[in-house]
């Protein structure tokens, strides 16, 4: 009895032993799993590039009162590898000394600072403003680190707090924003009377300030909008736009030397017209005012000249591609080369849709009695001739009239230009008469009867047996082709890539010029979605909001920054004595610029859609 108890507690303390030990082994295990982990949690922040980036994008604060600004890196640096970055003020509508103090330099992190850092600036109370006024605190440069694309620059507002400025005229309270404010937009255009009294006491305050005006015009109708009665100071410059809001017409000076501006137009649709107005002299505006007005009159019928012809055809007036003549495949349309608007010479422009790989052909016709001798040239869609030329004097010995082939490349317009060989004189223009037809070349096949099964073939000692004749495959019948003045090759025949945009370029805040600091460096940047793949930014594919940053390249001082326009345009005017360096934070992109003018395309390839997205 005593053998077997002994026996039973000695289980008993194995039992609990074992026990023991796989708590250990499970202890010990943990241990060395979270040393693992916190090592290469360890080992990832180490390889990790620290990111530096702005507490906000945006600050305010009233003027004559401090701002803090905050610096944060996202990861502290390995140690001995400190990360740094340079920051600086850039004025917008703030002037720095006037309205706040300038300031500039470097923030280090490492591995036991904190992971954010406050700039404080001081704004300056400004008695003569009323208005809030901007500057921005950029940051560039980094050293160990990179910048956030999207948070390298901050906006601040510096509030007004004045009630009034110090008047600065005599004899009667000053004027400073006029009662059509704000009128700074075509959404916020004044409505004018055409034809009623003129808007007067107009100012442009605060400076910068535009003044847009609309008013309701009818088709017909002729208007004259215009500025007058100019305070000395003042000189208007005026832009007049259609319902769409279009570009009509505009005018800095009315009359050589005079400071006023005028537009006469006449209306072609019934609807709201636009007028924008602006100051091109700088200076303070107070108490400077101007008056506007629009007067409304019927343009007087146009007298012929004696001898001008009449009967000019319905196409008419059609001399350049803007004003082309539409024409369609198989339409036949009757002309002559009666000139109108009072030219003594008249060449016909028209315009076809065409598609690739389409034979199209345009011809003249004389008719009988006509004394019309045709010329005819091809222009590609963007109004420019072919190279090599496609054109055509005479279809053959004896016959003026003139034809052209083209088997077309591209989908678009194609202008047909006919001219006479020999400008008739106005008195015999109703005798040159001629037919435009063009048509198309299309496949088409030749019916064939329906196959009937074959005999199976035998082999040639089977006896009797006869071999299938396969029956011919059916033709593909085109008409004749029409005579080519030469031989043509169609992949020549390109059209001309579009012309970059030409864009009203914004002015941007540029660095104030030092005396004798260097060269003026003018530097323009295009950056641009290559959506159609022709290397070649078109009017559609700027990208616009992208921040762009010029140092000078020896002291990596910023020199001037902004963002492209609607265009994907920016230009920099700057002082410089050696190169510049252009960098594009977001596309990871830096270009050191040597010349004293340059143009930078900065192409943006078209990229695919992956598999799976609609």
């Amino acid at each position: 009895m005593k053998h077997i108890k002994a026996q039973l507690k000695l289980r008993h303390h194995l039992l609990l032993l074992t026990l023991c030990l796989l708590a250990f082994v499970t202890l010990i295990t943990f241990h060395l799993q979270t040393q693992t982990a916190t090592a290469a949690a360890s080992e990832a922040a180490y390889f990790q590039t620290p990111i530096i980036s702005m507490g906000s994008t945006s600050y305010s604060t009233n003027e004559g009162s401090p701002v803090t600004v905050r610096i944060q890196i996202n990861v502290q640096p390995p140690a001995g590898t400190p990360a740094s970055v340079h920051y600086t003020t850039f004025p917008v509508t703030a002037v720095a000394g006037q309205d706040y103090v300038a300031v500039t330099g470097i923030v280090t992190f490492t591995n036991s600072s904190p992971v954010f850092q406050d700039i404080t600036i001081q704004t300056i109370t400004n008695n003569t403003s009323l208005v809030d006024r901007y500057f921005n605190f950029v940051l560039y440069d980094p050293v160990n680190a990179t910048l956030n694309s999207a948070q390298f620059t901050s906006s601040i507002r510096i509030i007004n707090t004045n009630v009034t400025a110090t008047p600065t005229p005599t004899g009667g309270p000053p004027i400073f924003a006029d009662a059509l404010e704000p009128n700074n937009s075509f959404n916020e255009a004044s409505n004018v009377d055409a034809g009623g009294a003129a808007r007067c006491n107009l100012t442009f305050y605060p400076p910068g300030d535009q003044d847009f005006f609309r008013w309701w015009g009818q088709a017909g109708i002729s208007y004259r909008v215009f500025t007058r009665d100019l305070d000395a100071g003042l000189d208007t410059q005026l832009q007049v736009f259609d319902t769409n809001q279009n570009l009509i017409a505009e005018n800095d000076d009315e009359t050589p030397g005079g400071r006023s501006s005028s537009v006469t137009f006449t209306a072609n649709v019934t609807g709201f017209y636009f007028a924008r107005v602006i100051n091109t002299i700088p200076g303070d505006p107070v108490d400077k005012t101007y008056c506007f007005e629009v007067s409304r009159f019927l343009q007087p019928t146009l007298t012929p000249p004696p001898a001008f012809p009449s009967g000019a055809d319905s196409c008419e007036y059609n001399s350049t591609t803007a004003t082309a003549c539409l024409i369609v495949v198989n339409e036949t349309l009757s002309l002559n080369f009666i000139p109108t608007l009072g030219s003594t010479q008249d060449t016909d422009m028209f315009r076809l849709w065409v598609k690739p790989g389409i034979y199209y052909t345009c011809e003249t016709n004389i008719p009988a009695g006509s004394a019309a001798d045709t010329n005819m040239i091809l222009l590609d869609g963007n109004g420019n001739p072919f190279n090599p030329w496609i054109g055509n004097d005479d279809k053959e010995p004896g016959d003026l009239g003139s034809l052209v082939s083209y088997l077309s490349t591209y989908t678009g317009w194609l202008f047909v230009e006919v001219g006479p060989v020999n400008v008739p004189p106005l008195a015999e223009a109703s005798q040159h008469t001629y037919t435009l037809t063009c048509t198309q070349l299309v496949a088409t096949p030749t019916p064939t009867a329906t196959n009937t099964p074959p005999p199976v073939p035998t082999s040639p000692g089977g006896g009797g047996g006869t071999f299938f004749t396969p029956t011919p495959m059916p033709t593909i019948e085109f008409p004749t082709p029409f005579p080519t003045p030469t031989p043509i090759n169609p992949a020549d025949f390109i059209p001309t890539p579009v012309p970059p945009p030409l864009v009203d370029v914004q002015p941007l805040p540029t660095a104030t010029a030092v005396a004798g600091s260097g060269q003026l460096i003018t530097v323009d940047v295009t950056i641009f979605y290559d959506s159609n793949n022709n290397y070649l930014p078109e009017l559609t594919e700027g990208i616009v909001g992208v921040d762009v940053a010029l140092f000078d390249n020896a002291t990596r001082d910023l020199l001037s920054y902004g963002q492209t326009n609607d265009a994907g345009m920016i230009r920099f005017e700057v002082q410089a004595a050696g190169t510049v360096r252009i960098v594009v934070p977001f596309l990871n992109y830096s270009q050191v610029i040597t010349q004293s003018t340059d143009q930078v395309l900065i192409r943006v390839a078209p990229g695919t859609l992956p598999i799976g997205i609609p």
